[in-house]
This record gives structure tokens, sequence and C-alpha cells, in this order.
């Protein structure tokens, strides 16, 4: 009785530490499962694998607004969250460097990289610490099109258009008479369909069939590319901080093998998704080439307005921007 006692006092010690070290995260993302979330959910299961089970992750979709994020991080009531920097422009302004207009390169995997780097660079670090926030994932998108009620085709037909688009990209049709908001993609739905917005610019095709926008539209315009908004996996700094070292490794070195996904995981769904739009009746508007020149001309104004605000604020940002465009150049060839 005694021998089998021990026995189990000595299995018991080498399985409870081993319990006692499993960590689950809950990571919380706004909206439904979508093409852009599926390389977290391969992330997830990596990073279990090789952690052998002491590292897991319990990803809850539809979780809260896109403008939650910051707060639930802040105040500790997530590990993880999903971030667009458009809707945390006056919180976190440096991390809108890729929101700016025509500036974001055309390729997810490129752009993926540049946010990579922009994840470990020391200013954007700095930043997202303030809100307790670390930059983990990033999550490429493809670039914004225009879908909605009004027919755009060149610079002119913007005029008086309510558009749902980035802060920052927004500027630059603002100054063809358009108005812009940022609001969620399923509110841009509904104020749609009232009246209260004629297009909506969204990564083109993915969100557009992911939040049913075609449904509420006429119109595609699907080659003016404005640009592609910094999203991405935002972790908690202190639950972060708090990791074992080998966990952390494990993590950071998943991290390309996520960018990678991206390009791929767009590319089989595209084709489904534009012949949807087609069955639906939209009418694919080619844009002006000679218009979207200008487009792509005036835009560097609007960088060089990024810098200067964000200079004026005591921020690093024209180190940050001139870093960007430095990786945005690289990791285009």
């Amino acid at each position: 009785m005694v021998r089998v006692l021990a026995i189990v006092l000595i299995l018991a010690a080498l399985v409870t530490p081993a319990a006692a070290n499993e960590i689950t995260w809950k990571i919380s993302i706004w909206g439904p499962p979508r093409t852009g979330t599926k390389p977290l959910e391969w992330f997830a299961k990596e990073v279990a694998a090789k952690t052998n089970g002491q590292m897991k992750f319990e990803i809850t979709y539809n979780k809260g607004k896109s403008t939650d994020s910051a707060d639930l991080l802040k105040s500790n009531s997530a590990d993880g969250a999903s971030f667009c920097a458009q809707y945390f422009g006056d919180k976190m302004p440096l991390s809108t460097v890729i929101d700016l207009p025509m500036f974001a390169p055309d390729n997810v995997t490129a752009l993926g990289k540049v946010e990579l780097a922009l994840a470990d660079h020391p200013a954007l670090q700095h930043e997202l610490r303030a809100w307790n926030v670390k930059m983990l994932l990033p999550m490429p998108l493809p670039q914004y099109q225009l879908m909605g009620t009004r027919r755009v085709a060149k610079v002119d037909d913007l005029m008086g258009a309510k558009i749902r688009i980035a802060a920052e990209m927004g500027k630059i049709l603002e100054e063809y008479g358009a108005s812009s908001t940022v609001v969620q993609p399923n509110e841009a739905v509904t104020l749609m369909k009232s009246g209260g917005l004629d297009l909506i610019a969204l990564p083109y095709p993915y969100s557009y069939a992911t939040f049913n926008i075609h449904e509420a539209s006429k119109y595609v315009t699907d080659k003016i590319s404005l640009g592609a908004p910094l999203c991405y996996i935002g972790v908690n700094q202190k639950s972060w901080d708090a990791l074992p070292p080998k966990v952390q490794e494990v993590m950071l070195s998943l991290r390309p093998a996520v960018i990678a996904q991206f390009e791929g995981l767009y590319a089989q769904e595209d084709a489904g998704h534009i012949a949807a739009f087609k069955a639906k009746g939209l009418e694919f508007v080619p844009f002006s080439v000679a218009d979207r020149a200008r487009l792509v001309a005036k835009a560097i104004k609007y960088w060089h307005a990024w810098v200067e605000e964000r200079e004026k604020q005591g921020l690093k940002a024209r180190e940050l921007f001139e870093f960007t465009q430095a990786k945005i150049r690289e990791f285009r060839k």
C-alpha cells in the first residue's frame, strides 16, 4: 500500500507542474470568421503543437465593436484583440501610417512584411505600449475599392458622395467633393440602405462578400485601388511579458509563415466572390486611368501633411514614415 501511494505521489509530482504551466489566452475578434482570420486560427494550432499544449488560444468572434479593442487590452479584459488603425487614429496616431492614400503596396505578402517590420519599430512599440498593446500578427488586406449605389468612373463622380472609408484615405477623396466617415462595415450597410451613405470602401473583394455589401449595391469600381489600412492582432503587453521566453520565441518564429498565407487564401476565394457580385447584377465600372494618376500625384501632399502634423505633436513620424517607405521599396522587389 505504501509503495502504491509513493508511485501515485511521484506521478502527481510529474503531472502537476505541467498543468500549472498551461496558459490559455482569450482573443476577441470583432466581426465574423473571414478569410483574413484563417491565418490566426492556423497560428493558434501551431503554437499549441510546438509548445506541447502549454500555450493555447480561445478565439471568440463577433465580440464587441471594432472600436472596443484598445480598451479591452488596457483594462486587461482580454489577452488579444483584432485592431484596425483607422479606428484608433486619435489614440495611436503613428499606427495610421499604412492608411495613407495610395501608400500601401498592392501585393498582400509585401504589405504583410512591411507591417511585420513596423510591429518591431521602437516608435510604434512605444505608442502601442501606452495602451498595453503589442502588435503580434499583421493581418494584411487587399486594396480598398468602392462599392455602393453611386457610379464612380472618374474623380468628378465623387462630388457630393458620402463614403465610408479610413480617415487618412478619405482626405484625398474629400478634395473632390466627397464626405467621408469611419464606421463598422455592418453599420455602413445599414446606413447605405437608408441613404446615409453612397459608397463603401473596403478590401476587395472579400470584405464586401463577408458583410453582404453587394446585396445593397448597384456598382463596383474595382480598379481605383485607394490603398490598404493597417489591421492586426494586438495582444496584451502584460500578458506577453508574463510568457515564458521559449513560448515567446515560438510565437515570434511563426509570424513569417502566417504572413505567407494571406495571398493564397485571398486568391482562392476571389473568383467566387466576384461571381456572386455579377450574379447580383452589379455593374463593374472602369475607373479612369488618368484620374487615378491624378489621385496618386495628389496623395504625396497628404503623406507630407501626416508627417508634419505628428511631428508637431512630438512624435517620431518622419522616422517611422521613412522607415515604412524604405520597407515598401524593399519588399516590392
